[in-house]
C-alpha cells in the first residue's frame, strides 16, 4: 500500500514541473496537459532522482504514466530527455565520467560545398546521364540529416558516445584521434578507424567487459549503448573529365554520387561507365553510373573518406542512338558490349518502331560504312566508337484491311478474311440504307505497282445474287446515296419577310409554305403581288434562246391565303420567291433642331418634300438671341457597301490618304443661308430635310478668331468698324512666311470667302461675328537644293554655249 502511494506521488512529481519553478506536491495533476519539452534540465534531474528513490526503472515509470493518461508522444519525449541527460550530465548517486575530447579547430571540416552553376554545351546535354546530375527534379545533393547505418566506416574526428547504465553508470563522449583510436578512461586506446559502426560497437563492448563485470553472464545487470555523435566531414578531389573539377567538402556519410553531383557530372568527353575511386593511391572501386540509371543498383556507390580522389576517365566508345527508341542521344558502351546492350540502355523500341532490323552507320577512320542489322543479330554484333544506330518507323501498310464508305449503316474498316466477297462486306456493314444509289458503286483497288484501279459494280445485282466481287487487301468500297449524286435542292425567298434566305425544297411545297418557314411578312410587305422566278427545265435549255427565266405572280393576304390558282401552284427546286416592299412605305426618319429655337429637339420627317423652313416653323421659330447668319446644317452621309469598299481600296493605294480614316457613316457641314430661307420659304436655299440631318442655330456671337501664319494668333472682340486686315494687325501682323494673298474667312455657318486681288490692291472678305480669319503659310524651301539646281543649269548652259561657239568657227 505504501509502495503504491509512493508511485502515485512520483507520478505527480514527473508532471508537476510543467510550470517552471513550481514545487509540486499535488498528485492530481493531469499528465495529458504537460509539455515535456518545456521541462528544464533541473526538473529532469529531480525526476531521475525520484525514480531511483522509489526503485523504479524507466520502463516502469513510463508504463505508470501511460496508465494515468499520458500520450505516447509525451512518453517518447520524456524517455529521450532522460537518456540525453544521463549521457551529458552528472546526477546524484552516480559515478559518471564524461570525456569530451575534440580535435583542434583547424582539424574541423569546412562547411559543406554547394553546387555551382555552369553553362553546359549542347553536346553535353545530348549525352545520356547528363540530366541525372543536372536536373531540377532529381538531386544527388548530400544530406547530413540521415541516420547512420551499421556499415558506416568510422573516420578521424568522428564522435563516439558510450553510455553505461544499470548497476554501474558511466558515459563517454570520445573522438577518434589521428592514430585511429578512441581513448577510454581506465581502459586505454581502442582502434576503430576504418571499421564499420557495427564492428566498432562490438569491439568497444567486448573491451568494456574487462572493467564492468556486471556485463558478463546470462543475467547481466550492467548494459552498454554505443552511438555516434557529430561526424567529421570529408574533403574529396573530383578530377578528370567533369564539368566542375575541384575539391569538395562533404558530410561524412556522402557517397560517390554526391561528389559527382557537386561536380556537375562527367563533361562531354567524360565516361559514365568507368569512374574510379582512388584511396591511398590505389583504385578501390570503379563506378558504372549506368548500373544505377538503368537497373537502380547502388552497391558501387560507396561511402567516401577524407582525401579520396574520384577520377572520371575519358569515354572509350560513344554511340549515337536516333529514331524510334524510347531514349535517344549519345550513349556509352564498354568494350565487348553488343547492339542488344545499347537497345536496353535506350529503353527499347517505341510502339511505332520497325523492330525487325536496325540501320548501323560505322566510322572506319577514313570512310563510313553501312551495316543492316537484323533482329537475330542484335546479340552478336559488337559496338565500336563512333557507331550510329537508327530505328525506322513501321510503314502505313495493312495486310488484311478493307473499308466501305457511303450509304451503309456501319461504314468503316473491316478485316479481310480469306475468300471474302463484296456481298459479305455489305452484310458486315449491316446492309444498305434506303437512299442508296442502286445502279452503280465503285471499288478502288491498289495494284502491285501501287497504282489505282477502279472496279464498278451494281449494288442491286450484288444483293440479288446476280453478281459479286472477290475482295483484296486495301480495297475501298464506295456506295453513294441518291442525294450525293445530285445538286442540293433548295428554294430561296428574298424581300420583306422576317428570315429571308435559302431553304430546303420538298415535294408539293407551296408559296405560303415557304413564307411560313421564313417567319411571315414584315409590316412593309406588299402581299398583293408575290413573284416567283423559275429556271428553264432540261428540255428548254437544249436550244439557245433569249429566255432565261419564267416568272409567275400571285396575290395573297397576310393570313397566307391564296386564290385557287395560287393555291394550286407548286414550287419547283431552285425557285426564287420575291416579296416586294409596299410603294408608299418609308421608314420613320428624324431630324434634330438645336440651339436658339423655342422647342429644340428631335422631329419626325412628315413629308418627302419637308424643308428647313417647315422644321423651323414646327420648332416654334427662332428666339430673340438667335444668330441667324451663323446657322448651319450637319448632314449624315452613309456610304453603300460598294462605295465604302471602293473608297477603302483607293485609300490603301493613295499615300496621301489614311485607310483608317475612311468611315462608312460620315457627317458633312452644309452651308445654308438661314436669313434668306426665313424671308423666302421654299426658295432654292430652302433644302429638303433628310434622315439624320442636324440643324444648329447658335446664339449671338461676339468674337472673331485669327489663326495661321500671324505673330500672335488670338480671339478678338467683334466690332462693325474693323476690317479683316485690322484684325490681322491686332494679332501682330503677318508672319515672315505668310501667304498674304491667300487669306480666307471661315464663317459660322460653314461657308468660306477668299481674298480677291484687283487694280487697287487686295480685297479681304467681310467680317461677321463668329468667323475665323485664316492666314496660310508658304511651304519651306530647300535653298541648298535650289542652289544645286541653278548650278547644274548654269553649267549645262555654259557647256551648250561653248559647243555652239566651236561649231560656228
Amino acid at each position: 500500500m505504501i509502495r503504491l502511494f509512493r508511485k502515485t506521488l512520483f507520478l505527480g512529481l514527473i508532471f508537476a514541473f510543467a510550470a517552471v519553478g513550481a514545487e509540486a506536491q499535488n498528485t492530481n495533476i493531469n499528465p495529458a496537459t504537460v509539455n515535456v519539452n518545456a521541462l528544464s534540465d533541473k526538473q529532469i534531474e529531480r525526476i531521475i532522482s525520484e525514480m531511483e528513490k522509489n526503485g523504479m526503472s524507466l520502463e516502469e515509470a513510463m508504463a505508470l504514466a501511460r496508465a494515468r493518461g499520458a500520450s505516447q508522444m509525451q512518453i517518447d519525449q520524456m524517455t529521450q530527455r532522460i537518456k540525453d541527460y544521463k549521457l551529458k550530465n552528472q546526477f546524484a548517486g552516480s559515478n559518471t565520467n564524461v570525456q569530451t575530447s575534440e580535435l583542434p579547430t583547424s582539424e574541423l571540416p569546412a562547411a559543406g560545398s554547394e553546387k555551382e552553376e555552369f553553362e553546359a554545351t549542347e553536346k553535353n546535354k545530348e549525352i545520356f546521364g547528363f540530366h541525372f546530375f543536372n536536373s531540377e527534379n532529381l538531386s544527388f545533393a548530400p544530406n547530413v540529416d540521415v541516420p547512420v547505418s551499421d556499415s558506416y566506416a568510422l573516420g578521424i574526428g568522428d564522435e563516439v558516445n558510450i553510455a553505461v547504465y544499470g548497476a554501474s553508470q558511466q558515459s563517454y563522449m570520445l573522438v577518434v584521434q589521428k592514430n585511429g583510436a578512441i581513448i577510454i578512461p581506465d581502459l586505454g586506446p581502442v582502434n576503430v578507424y576504418g571499421m564499420s559502426f557495427a564492428k566498432a560497437s562490438e569491439k568497444i563492448k567486448s573491451r568494456l567487459i574487462s572493467i564492468y563485470n556486471g556485463m558478463q553472464g546470462n543475467q547481466p545487470n550492467t548494459f552498454v549503448d554505443v552511438s555516434l555523435g557529430a561526424l567529421k566531414g570529408v574533403k574529396v578531389n573530383v578530377i578528370g573529365e567533369v564539368n566542375l573539377p575541384g575539391t569538395y567538402a562533404l558530410p561524412a556519410t556522402a557517397s560517390v554520387f554526391n561528389a559527382l553531383y557537386l561536380a556537375g557530372g562527367p563533361n562531354e568527353n567524360g565516361s559514365f561507365r568507368v569512374i574510379d575511386l582512388i584511396r591511398d593511391g590505389k583504385v578501390i572501386n570503379s563506378v558504372d553510373v549506368y548500373e544505377y540509371l538503368i537497373d537502380g543498383k547502388t552497391q558501387n556507390n560507396v561511402q567516401l573518406r577524407d582525401q579520396d580522389v574520384i577520377m572520371v576517365r575519358s569515354y572509350v566508345n560513344r554511340i549515337k542512338v536516333a529514331g524510334e527508341f524510347k531514349r535517344t542521344g549519345l550513349f556509352e558502351a564498354k568494350d565487348g558490349e553488343l547492339v542488344s546492350d545499347i537497345l536496353r540502355y535506350a529503353g527499347g523500341f517505341t510502339d511505332k518502331a520497325y523492330t525487325h532490323a536496325l540501320d548501323l552507320y560505322r566510322n572506319n577512320s577514313r570512310t563510313l560504312s553501312f551495316v543492316g542489322v537484323t533482329a537475330d543479330q542484335y546479340g552478336e554484333i559488337a559496338l565500336m566508337n563512333g557507331d550510329s544506330i537508327q530505328a525506322g518507323a513501321i510503314t502505313e501498310r495493312f495486310e488484311n484491311r478493307i473499308s466501305i464508305e457511303g450509304a451503309v449503316y456501319r461504314p468503316g474498316d473491316y478485316q479481310l478474311l480469306e475468300g471474302m466477297k463484296l456481298s459479305e462486306l455489305i452484310a458486315k456493314a449491316e446492309g444498305l440504307k434506303e437512299e442508296a444509289f442502286m445502279e452503280r458503286g465503285v471499288i478502288t483497288r491498289k495494284q502491285k505497282d501501287l497504282s489505282l484501279e477502279a472496279i464498278s459494280f451494281s449494288p442491286r445485282e450484288v444483293l440479288n445474287g446476280k453478281a459479286d466481287v472477290l475482295l483484296q487487301r486495301e480495297d475501298r468500297v464506295q456506295i453513294s446515296s441518291i442525294f450525293d449524286l445530285r445538286e442540293a435542292r433548295t428554294v430561296e425567298i428574298v424581300g420583306e419577310v422576317q428570315f429571308p434566305g435559302t431553304y430546303a425544297w420538298a415535294e408539293n411545297m407551296k408559296i405560303a409554305d415557304l413564307i411560313f418557314q421564313a417567319g411571315g411578312f414584315l409590316e412593309n410587305a406588299e402581299v398583293s403581288s408575290v413573284e416567283v422566278s423559275r429556271v428553264l427545265d432540261y428540255n428548254e435549255t437544249k436550244e439557245l434562246t433569249k429566255s432565261l427565266l419564267h416568272t409567275y405572280q400571285y396575290g395573297l393576304d397576310r393570313n397566307l391565303k391564296l386564290d385557287a390558282e395560287g393555291e394550286a401552284f407548286v414550287l419547283n427546286a431552285f425557285d426564287k420567291v420575291y416579296i416586294r416592299r409596299a410603294p408608299g412605305y418609308r421608314p420613320q426618319g428624324t431630324t434634330s433642331v438645336q440651339g436658339e429655337v423655342k422647342y429644340a429637339g428631335e422631329y419626325g420627317i412628315t413629308r418627302k418634300d419637308e424643308k428647313i423652313s417647315d422644321v423651323i416653323r414646327r420648332a416654334g421659330g427662332l428666339t430673340p438671341e438667335a444668330y441667324v447668319k451663323g446657322a448651319s446644317l450637319r448632314r449624315r452621309i452613309e456610304l453603300s457597301e460598294a462605295e465604302y469598299q471602293a473608297k477603302l481600296a483607293i485609300a490603301m493605294q493613295d499615300t496621301t490618304m489614311n485607310a483608317e480614316e475612311v468611315e462608312k457613316v460620315q457627317y458633312q457641314i452644309v452651308g445654308i443661308d438661314l436669313p434668306k430661307i426665313i424671308e423666302k420659304p421654299g426658295c432654292a436655299e430652302d433644302l429638303h430635310i433628310l434622315e439624320g440631318d442636324q440643324l444648329m442655330v447658335p446664339s449671338k456671337l461676339e468674337t472673331v478668331m485669327v489663326s495661321g501664319s500671324v505673330l500672335n494668333p488670338v480671339v478678338h472682340t467683334f466690332t462693325d468698324k474693323k476690317k479683316a486686315k485690322k484684325y490681322i494687325m491686332a494679332s501682330g501682323g503677318f508672319a515672315q512666311r505668310a501667304k498674304k494673298g491667300k487669306v480666307y474667312v471661315l464663317y459660322a455657318n460653314g461657308t468660306t470667302a477668299a481674298t480677291k486681288g484687283g487694280l487697287f490692291g487686295r480685297r479681304f472678305p467681310r467680317i461677321e461675328p463668329g468667323c475665323e480669319i485664316i492666314v496660310p503659310e508658304k511651304p519651306e524651301v530647300d535653298k541648298a537644293a535650289n542652289a544645286s539646281k541653278w548650278l547644274a543649269f548654269t553649267s549645262t548652259l555654259a557647256s551648250l554655249i561653248t559647243a555652239i561657239a566651236v561649231a560656228t568657227r
